[in-house]
């Protein structure tokens, strides 16, 4: 039996499997959104960021981390950015059209000529919120509001954006994200 044959069966055993406890027409079910891979308009962007300070965005934080610490089943990381932030993404969905969002996002200069300070750019980025609460004992310092947690430590600047439900412990998510990836820079396994 070849490769090919092995993976055809294990594939249907699970699918058996999912149809005989009823995940398969479970509209609750929640169900991870597939990643859909970088253009090479995005990578250009990344590698940009990258040359302007941004940690590779890949190694913020992995899809295990976010499915362990949320135990939400999202699909794999999608790159996202703008101006001055690299990130990735996770996204999870029910059939009754709710949706999970979690996302990493790490601060980075706007351009060669000025070099990025994370104090400066989480000062900036915290100014902009109206009414956040600050969350004691997480990096230097942290603020939270309304599914947004900024995140000063380990010599970086970022930010962690959940969208879910109402109800959903965003702040705890966003808490529980924000504390691995300040321990990933802190170990070296982000940068």
């Amino acid at each position: 039996m070849g490769f090919a044959e092995r993976f055809r069966e294990a594939a249907e055993a699970a699918r058996a499997k999912l149809q005989e406890h009823g995940v398969i027409q479970d509209a609750a079910a929640i169900h991870g959104v597939h990643a859909v891979g970088p253009t090479d308009h995005d990578l250009d962007i990344a590698s940009r960021a990258m040359a302007l300070g941004a940690p590779d965005p890949y190694s913020l934080i992995t899809h295990d981390e976010v499915v362990a610490l949320t135990g939400i089943p999202v699909g794999g990381p999608s790159l996202t950015y703008t101006d001055d932030d690299l990130g990735v993404r996770f996204v999870a969905e029910d059939g009754h059209q709710r949706s999970w969002s979690f996302g990493v996002h790490a601060g980075h200069a706007v351009d060669a000529d000025t070099p990025f300070d994370p104090v400066t750019w989480y000062e900036w980025m915290v100014a902009l919120l109206g009414a956040a609460e600050a969350v004691p004992g997480l990096g230097d310092a942290a603020v939270y509001q309304d599914g947004m947690l900024y995140v000063r430590g380990a010599g970086r600047a970022f930010y962690v954006l959940i969208e879910a439900p109402d109800g959903s412990p965003a702040n705890q998510w966003a808490t529980a994200l924000g504390r691995r990836v300040l321990d990933r820079f802190a170990s070296g396994q982000a940068g």
